[in-house]
């Protein structure tokens, strides 16, 4: 078994998810997936010393959003 599907495999047995419905999730509905199995989550977030530091920090960005920052960026 290669590295990747090592991977994909602890994914699944971690979350209950297979990969390919993960990647349909997103970000804010496999929050409230996981909510709903294990009840409240706890987020904790390292910042580097140095580099952007506090990006977005204490919130979740949904795909769609991501995907309208992208087109922005691309626009210019």
């Amino acid at each position: 078994m290669d590295s990747f599907a090592l991977i994909e495999k602890n994914a699944e047995k971690v979350t209950g998810l297979s990969v390919s419905k993960l990647r349909e999730y997103g970000p804010g509905r496999f929050r409230k997936y996981l909510e709903s199995r294990k009840g409240t989550l706890r987020f904790r977030s390292f910042f580097p010393v140095i580099g952007r530091g506090n990006v977005l920090r204490g919130s979740l960005v949904t795909s769609s959003e991501i995907d309208s920052e992208i087109d922005k960026i691309l626009e210019d």
